[in-house]
């Protein structure tokens, strides 16, 4: 209860800290709709930014960001695929445990 003030006043930093320190998260979007709609739509850059603040299951990070990298290269944004496959946790883990995939 307490985290979710904090989001819905605009307390990032006492959110974060809190989160750290009680190893609570909150884990929401603002709106479901408009995450499901932005994945829909390919809108990458919002997607990653929710991402940022939500604690998923390894296995479904690596499916989201490998989907990203496809369809960035479909787009032909080959330096933004090329940076998000080097340079993100999901990404490497994919790399050491599945290299045949990576």
């Amino acid at each position: 209860l307490i985290l979710q003030f904090c989001k819905e006043h605009g307390l990032t930093q006492t959110l974060s800290k809190l989160q750290e320190e009680s190893q609570v998260s909150l884990n929401t979007v603002d709106s479901i709709e408009g995450f499901v709609s932005d994945i829909t739509n390919g809108h990458w850059d919002a997607v990653l930014q929710a991402l940022s603040s939500l604690k998923l299951p390894h296995r479904k990070l690596i499916l989201l960001y490998e989907q990203i990298v496809l369809e960035l290269v479909e787009l032909r944004e080959i330096d933004t695929a090329r940076a998000l496959l080097r340079q993100t946790e999901p990404m490497q883990t994919l790399k050491q445990e599945e290299p045949d995939r990576y």
